[in-house]
Order: C-alpha cells, then sequence, then structure tokens
C-alpha cells in the first residue's frame, strides 16, 4: 500500500497525527529499545521487558503515523497491533510485525501488574521480538 489514507476507515479508533511525527515515534522506540538492552546486560529482567513492550508500541505508532497519518486512540493496548494490519493490509511483514507486537502486549498486564517477577528468557525474548519490530519500522520509514 503507498503512503496515503487506508482503502477503508479503521475500525480501531484513531487519531490524526502530522506525519512528520512518525520520526519522533520512531526516535522514542529506539530509547526505550537501547534501554531494554542495557536492562537485560544489568539483569534487570521485568525492566527490560517492559522497555520491550514500550519500545515495540512506540514503533507500531511510527509506522501507523508513516503509512497513513493516523495512530491508535484506543484506550485497549490490543487495538494496535489490530490497526497495524488495518492500515497495511497487503503488508506480509506488517502482518508478522503485528504478531510480535501481539505477543508482547500480552506481557505486559504480567510485568506491570502481577506480582510474578520476569526471568531471563522473558527479557530476552522481548528484547528480540521489540528488536525485529523496531528494524521493520525503521526500513518502512527510510522508504
Amino acid at each position: 500500500m503507498s503512503k496515503g489514507r487506508p482503502a477503508k476507515l479503521p475500525t480501531v479508533a484513531v487519531r490524526s497525527v502530522n506525519r512528520a511525527q512518525a520520526a519522533n515515534y520512531l526516535r522514542k522506540a529506539e530509547q526505550h529499545l537501547a534501554e531494554a538492552v542495557e536492562a537485560v546486560a544489568a539483569e534487570r529482567w521485568d525492566t527490560a521487558v517492559l522497555l520491550a513492550i514500550h519500545a515495540a508500541m512506540s514503533a507500531a505508532d511510527a509506522a501507523c503515523v508513516s503509512s497513513a497519518g493516523l495512530r491508535s486512540a484506543s484506550p485497549s493496548h490490543a487495538d494496535q497491533p489490530r490497526l497495524l494490519r488495518q492500515l497495511l493490509p497487503d503488508d506480509e511483514e506488517a502482518k508478522r510485525t503485528a504478531a510480535q507486537l501481539e505477543a508482547l502486549i500480552d506481557r505486559k498486564n504480567t510485568v506491570e501488574y502481577e506480582a510474578r517477577r520476569c526471568q531471563p528468557a522473558d527479557a530476552q525474548i522481548s528484547t528480540k521480538q521489540a528488536q525485529r519490530v523496531v528494524q521493520w519500522v525503521r526500513s518502512l520509514i527510510a522508504t
């Protein structure tokens, strides 16, 4: 899909955003990701997972803003991957990225609100998933 309005209006609540702001969302994603990587190195597993989640969410905002000038305004984080799929319905990499984002968002409640602590594997997997999301968004915005 070319950079423009989606063929159909998204079913997710959205807010219009100037496309120039996509770079700012990507910068936030890169900052969160860099801190997640540092948290893994320092064995701060819960922090790493939470920062990885936020990195991927900011990156997804960057993708949506860049491709359609829209970002999710839904109170549910689960709507963000849905919006990504709706805005880029024919992009296989967008579908894979949305799946990575869903996996990360599924961990959000656990890491933020439950007593269970994250383990090294949780942090490593989450950081790798966030890296894939951010890398794809970098390539999307660069085109």
